[in-house]
């Protein structure tokens, strides 16, 4: 593994990764359990690198466990044979934790990484692909883009966005001025942000169009997590947290007097300071969206092989990865379909695939999505 400002890879690679995170790496660890070669990670910035910018004492939502008596892989595990439960000794890493885990994967499992290497455009080159970087032009046989969402907040369109802070450019809960502030959306982090700040001794108050803390959905990617739930339940008491539900935010604006939060229902309420803007994630795919298409929701549309339906021969894993309305979101989803893109570029190289029937007797290997009907695997 390499992570420093050197280029040691080569100019011409056969499988190009972008994005050193949890789906970057666990793609890239089946396709060193088929021996291709020339498979390198590129990372902008340090492996985990969206992760370790996480707001601090925010955590991953699935538990971590080291085993289990029906014999199921820890659910935040990138590979059927590590957990980070084990190796951190923690249920529910943070952030800088789970970073940890990621790297001590990448060294133990010999995964090309180099770091520091901000890939800015991606173009077609014959049969290849040529990756604009700062350092230079390099091409591959075939791209999969891992880079997570978590770099892209979006303020959803929202008028008068700048007046607040994105929940994903939040550090520390601490350094948030006032002993009040207002939250723009109460999914998950939303919540997560009322509970960060009522932890810093800060007054929480949630506005969103809906009701998220009463939703309950089978579809743990669309309703909140029980861990989410419990957290609120025990945080709700001294700082307070208030909930407001049907409370439609349609614009920011600023006066002498502060910031005021108007609702479609006439409703307004003042800020001392900038309120949080919990309004969720840009697509990961967007400085290569050109080779992508997009259904109604955004999301990329992909081929049964999690390939571009616009460019064969690049692929897609993470958090974005959605088929038929299913969306693999969580580790432990988006992780089974890791092997799927293997196999479709083992496939074109010729390569024996027999080594992913380990994946299968894992669950780490969905290829067939008719399981997904009535939530049975998501």
């Amino acid at each position: 593994m390499i992570c420093n400002g050197e280029i040691h890879f080569p100019e011409h690679m056969r499988v190009a990764i972008v994005g050193a995170g949890p789906a970057g790496l666990g793609v890239a660890r089946v396709l060193r359990d088929l021996a291709i070669p020339d498979v390198w990670v590129l990372e902008r910035g340090q492996i985990g690198h969206n992760i370790l910018n996480w707001p601090a004492g925010t955590r991953l939502l699935t538990p971590s466990f080291p085993g289990n008596v029906f014999g199921l892989t820890d659910l935040n595990a990138i590979s059927y044979d590590s957990s980070p439960g084990w190796s951190l000794g923690c249920e529910h890493p943070d952030g800088a934790a789970y970073a940890q885990y990621l790297e001590h994967a990448a060294t133990a499992f010999d995964i090309n990484v180099q770091c520091g290497m901000d890939v800015r455009a991606l173009r077609p080159k014959g049969e290849r692909f040529a990756l604009v970087t700062e350092r230079g032009t390099f091409t591959a046989d075939f791209v999969i883009w891992a880079c997570g969402h978590f770099g892209a907040p979006s303020d959803g369109g929202l008028p008068g966005a700048e007046l607040a802070r994105h929940y994903g450019r939040v550090r520390r809960w601490e350094d948030i001025p006032g002993d009040a502030v207002y939250v723009i959306g109460g999914y998950e982090s939303g919540i997560d942000a009322a509970i960060g700040l009522a932890q810093a001794g800060k007054e929480a108050i949630v506005l969103d169009r809906g009701a998220p803390w009463l939703d309950r959905d089978k579809d743990p990617s669309r309703s909140l997590s029980p861990y989410t739930l419990q957290r609120l339940e025990t945080g709700q008491k001294d700082p307070p947290i208030t909930l407001l539900p049907d409370a439609d935010v349609i614009a920011l604006e600023q006066d002498a007097d502060g910031i005021h939060i108007l609702a479609s229902d006439g409703r307004s309420w003042l800020s001392d300071g900038p309120p949080i803007l919990a309004t969720g994630f840009g697509s990961g795919t967007a400085p290569v969206s050109e080779w992508f298409d997009y259904d109604p929701d955004g999301l990329p549309i992909l081929t049964p092989q999690d390939e571009s339906a616009a460019l064969p021969g690049l692929f897609l894993v993470g958090p974005e990865v959605s088929h038929d309305g299913y969306l693999f979101c969580f580790i432990y989803k988006f992780r089974q379909r890791f092997a799927v893109v293997a196999r479709a570029i083992a496939a074109r190289m010729g390569v024996d695939t027999s080594a992913l029937e380990i994946y299968y007797e894992n669950n780490m290997f969905l290829d067939d999505l008719s399981c997904c009907e009535d939530d049975k695997c998501l």
